[in-house]
């Protein structure tokens, strides 16, 4: 950020945060994905804009900050390591009404899970501002938040398949052999269609971890599951994703 100096090495969006800090005044609140990593949903990263809003509207602009002058009640702030920030459930109401859900849904995925909010405080903040821009498109994004999605990805690839019109999966489902025993806890799952779809994020060169996810995935192919896993190149083509599980969930469905 221009005019403040950094030590060297990799600089977070926390970094941004107190830098912004630093030239703006101390009324000025943290808000959308700023505000949901300062409240433990750690997504966005050194090089995203620190969100604000500002009681009054500035002149002053620089590159690394987006400065809104929305409407904010007195209670719907907090204080946290990194100054005053909307509380989650107004920072979960302005994700929602920003951006689109494929970009919103991940952030309130790990909102949800970092700060146990529920639904219900979320429509009481939309509730008090009906005429906010935006706020028509809430209510359709709540109804894709899973605080059981363990990773962004995961979040992206349940919310292409819920746009494209797939029934909802299970996330983190606990899958059982017939003589009872646990065998694995497939990202996305479909009981019914004892389908199973597993992201693939990471690169992995250690053997001994290759072995154990091909042996849990092994397991629940045994278990009379059909298993397909994605990955990060495939999510670059969407619609060759959704259709491959749009035919494993009809191929289950013909076969019973």
């Amino acid at each position: 950020m221009r005019g403040v100096y950094y030590q060297a090495g990799p600089v977070t969006h926390g970094d941004m945060i107190a830098a912004a800090r630093l030239v703006l005044p101390a009324d000025a609140v943290l808000a959308g994905r700023s505000a949901a990593w300062a409240l433990g949903a750690r997504l966005a990263t050194g090089s995203d804009r620190v969100v604000l809003l500002v009681p009054r509207p500035t002149t002053a602009r620089r590159p690394q900050l987006v400065l809104r002058t929305d409407a904010l009640d007195t209670d719907e702030t907090t204080v946290t390591a990194l100054g005053l920030t909307t509380t989650a459930a107004r920072t979960a109401f302005d994700l929602a009404r920003w951006h689109a859900p494929l970009v919103a849904v991940p952030l309130l995925d790990a909102l949800v899970r970092s700060t146990g909010l529920v639904r219900r405080e979320v429509e009481r903040v939309a509730a008090r501002h009906p005429g906010t821009r935006g706020c028509r498109r809430v209510a359709e994004t709540l109804d894709l938040v899973d605080a059981g999605a363990e990773s962004p990805r995961e979040s992206v690839l349940r919310v292409t398949l819920a746009l494209a019109g797939l029934p909802r999966p299970v996330t983190q489902l606990n899958v059982y052999n017939d003589e009872g025993m646990f065998v694995a806890r497939p990202d996305l799952a479909w009981p019914e269609a004892r389908l199973a779809v597993e992201y693939d994020g990471a690169h992995h060169d250690d053997p001994a971890w290759i072995a154990r996810d091909r042996a849990r995935l092994n397991a629940l192919r045994m278990a009379g599951w059909t298993v397909l896993v994605v990955d990060r190149a495939q999510m670059r083509r969407p619609a060759q994703v959704v259709e491959m599980i749009r035919r494993a969930l009809h191929q289950a469905s013909t076969s019973k």
